[in-house]
């Protein structure tokens, strides 16, 4: 080898070292009579062996070889002409090995966002049909639970590597039905296309499918998850175009403008609503389903596990201490017993053996008596509301607090399908609203039931979707999705000013098409909206008040706010 030639080669190995110092994924190779960087990927669905060589200027010139060549089976997956057609170059004229690997590392990045985005796609799909919960820390491993009108089932899937075949783990109850051994031989999993996959939610649809079969069921319901609200509007009443679809697992809560909270009568209508769809009341307009029928459908059984609390209780109940007041005249072994026997029934009239998952599963199943289970029921009632350590006070001595949380807790007791309450003013303050919205995440999670309530914004805020209610139109959202309807994400600045001339106030207006501005106190007090760039607007405030801005805070919009500004853009 020449000696032009070992110096160049030289020069390029030591770049080589120099970029991949310190580094556990790349290592240096030589092939083609030069050096180059090697590595495994793992995009979490695919693992696949990458190389990079880099050519010296000698080889370009005399072989016509390009700067850079790479070799790897995720050409389809990472596209590298950003690379090969656009190579980085150092100073000394040859081909930048530490810029290439940046590049690559950003390229690697991005494809994994990819990744990222189609499974958050799929985590969103899903749970716009079916109940479901994140396992531990790890966002694609869900428990799914799809409910039947008599019974339920419940499956683990993790679609970590999608759109590679899911791994599926089947509850006790969904083994005795459909094995995991016999869902993997059907049609539907042995034609599993990793090019053209079905989506995640597809899956548990064939779930549902071959269980109606199997056990001589109708299909279910296209809405059979869900509670639907459609334009209901309450006669004689303020509450007009209520419209919202739930599924079970999921909290509403409902915020109303200050002036119909200042309304005594409004909670009334509030309490009139959910007694609409508790099936009590038959003064509104529009259309209520629960669960695939409509209300004038649904049967008085189901219609009684519709909880409006706090409920009247009897005077004997006073003196019970909160463990032997919450069972009182309830009997729990019967309640136990329906919520399993309809199940047992429909696998015996439809003659299936039991599986060998379903005879290993209930080799490791605890066996509980009746007294054991009606007390790990109630344990676990008073547990997710926060009355563990009151159980031995007496019904008497509850706050009222304790008492909303009490009434909750029976009513977990009854098997129910929705519990709607309102929080009444007042009887929690800041260091209670953490410990309350932990209660109803754990509430939604053990009881698998929709909650719906008016309480205060900080509770309100929190959950899966929030309710709007405004003189003018009705909304049903996330937080996020309120906050994405606001300028610059609800991007709001507080100033309060120090006697400041007219003319800088009348300067201060000016900026009205960049920022809605509220005026709290006159030429004191102001509250911006901002709509434009939130840094070009602070300078554009100093410049104008300077000395004179006494106070700024800068801060994201609450709900409260949000209808405030929605006041003023319909005023």
């Amino acid at each position: 080898m020449k000696s032009y030639d070992k110096s160049e080669l030289e020069k390029l190995r030591e770049k080589i070292l120099e970029a991949i110092r310190g580094s556990r994924r790349f290592w240096m190779t030589y092939r083609e009579n030069t050096f180059g960087i090697a590595s495994i990927l793992n995009l979490i669905y695919k693992r696949s062996f990458i190389e990079v060589l880099f050519f010296t200027k000698k080889d370009m010139e005399e072989k016509g070889l390009p700067p850079i060549k790479i070799y790897s089976p995720l050409e389809k997956e990472i596209d590298f002409k950003e690379l090969t057609e656009s190579p980085d170059f150092d100073d000394d004229g040859l081909v930048s090995p530490r810029k290439t690997l940046n590049r690559l590392r950003r390229l690697i990045r991005r494809e994994f966002q990819k990744h990222v985005a189609r499974l958050e796609k799929e985590v969103k799909l899903l749970d716009d049909l079916y109940e479901n919960y994140q396992i531990g820390t790890f966002p694609y491993y869900r428990e799914v639970r799809i409910t039947f009108p008599d019974f339920f089932v419940e499956l683990k899937i993790n679609f970590e590597k999608y759109p590679l075949l899911p791994i599926f783990e089947f509850s006790m109850t969904l083994s005795k039905i459909l094995s995991e051994k016999e869902f993997s031989e059907t049609e539907f999993i042995k034609n599993w296309n990793e090019k053209n996959p079905p989506h995640v939610h597809e899956v548990i649809d064939e779930i549902t499918k071959i269980i109606c079969e199997k056990l001589q069921l109708k299909p279910l319901e296209k809405d059979s998850q869900f509670l639907i609200i459609d334009n209901v509007s309450l006669k004689d009443g303020e509450i007009k175009n209520i419209s919202f679809k739930i599924h079970r697992g999921k909290s509403i809560g409902v915020i109303l403008e200050e002036e119909q909270i200042e309304k005594k009568d409004f909670r009334i209508e509030l309490l009139n609503l959910f007694e609409a769809i508790a099936g009590k009341n038959k003064n509104y307009t529009g259309n209520i389903k629960i669960f695939g029928k409509s209300i004038e459908d649904v049967p008085e059984s189901i219609l009684k596990r519709i909880f409006i609390i706090p409920e009247a209780y009897e005077s004997n109940i006073v003196n019970l201490k909160v463990k032997k007041a919450i069972k009182y005249k309830l009997d729990l072994k019967k309640i136990l017993k329906e919520r399993t026997e309809n199940l047992e029934k429909m696998i015996k009239r439809a003659d299936l053996a039991p599986s060998i998952d379903t005879m290993m599963k209930g080799v490791f199943k605890i066996s509980r008596t009746p007294f054991r289970k009606v007390k790990k029921l109630v344990d676990m009632a008073l547990d997710s509301t926060g009355l563990s350590f009151k159980k031995n006070l007496k019904f008497s001595e509850l706050t009222p607090l304790d008492f909303l949380q009490f009434s909750i807790a029976r009513a977990l007791l009854q098997n129910p399908i929705i519990i709607a309450f309102l929080i009444p003013f007042g009887i929690l303050n800041k260091f209670d609203y953490d410990k309350f919205n932990r209660y109803i995440t754990d509430i939604k999670k053990r009881f698998h039931m929709i909650l719906i309530f008016h309480g205060p914004e900080e509770i309100v805020s929190k959950c899966d979707r929030i309710l709007t209610i405004t003189k003018r139109v009705s909304k049903i959202g996330s937080i996020d999705d309120y906050m994405e309807e606001l300028p610059q994400y609800g991007e709001i600045f507080t100033l309060e000013l120090s006697n400041p001339k007219p003319e800088l106030i009348q300067k201060f207006f000016e900026l009205k098409d960049e920022a809605l501005i509220v005026e709290q106190r006159k030429n004191e007090k102001y509250k911006l909206f901002i709509k434009e760039d939130p840094n070009k607007i602070i300078l554009k405030l100093i410049r104008i008040f300077g000395p004179n801005l006494f106070s700024f805070k800068r801060s994201k919009a609450t709900l409260s706010e949000y209808l405030e500004y929605v006041q003023y853009i319909q005023s």
